[in-house]
């Protein structure tokens, strides 16, 4: 050991920051998307088992979750003029509005049958 004194570091981790899980809804109580980030529009804040199981055939009503209780619910995916902006050659890749390729703009649409 030298005679200088040496300085010492203490490295401390990041807080880690809970993510809030946020499922969000248009004015008549259908679900636009699960998110975890700050998007404009209503939400409710909801648990990480209602996050991971993304469910499109439930309603709000009231601030709550409310299970669709029609015969049949079928979610598809369609065209729009807005939504998610996606490649025409392949839909499963997102793209910015700046990218130099064809895009398409995609939504998801529930169907309640019966």
């Amino acid at each position: 050991m030298s005679d200088t004194k040496e300085e010492m570091f203490v490295w401390e981790p990041d807080e880690i920051v809970k993510p809030e899980f946020k499922l969000y809804y248009d004015d008549n109580g259908s679900i636009v998307c699960y998110s975890c980030e700050n998007i404009e529009g209503n939400y409710i804040v909801i648990d990480a088992q209602t996050y991971a199981e993304g469910r499109h055939d439930v309603k709000i009503v009231d601030g709550k979750i409310v299970k669709n209780f029609s015969n049949a619910v079928v979610v598809r995916l369609v065209r729009d003029v807005q939504g998610t902006l996606c490649s025409v050659e392949d839909m499963s890749i997102i793209v910015d509005k700046d990218d130099d390729i064809e895009k398409q703009y995609w939504k998801l649409k529930v169907y309640e049958l019966g």
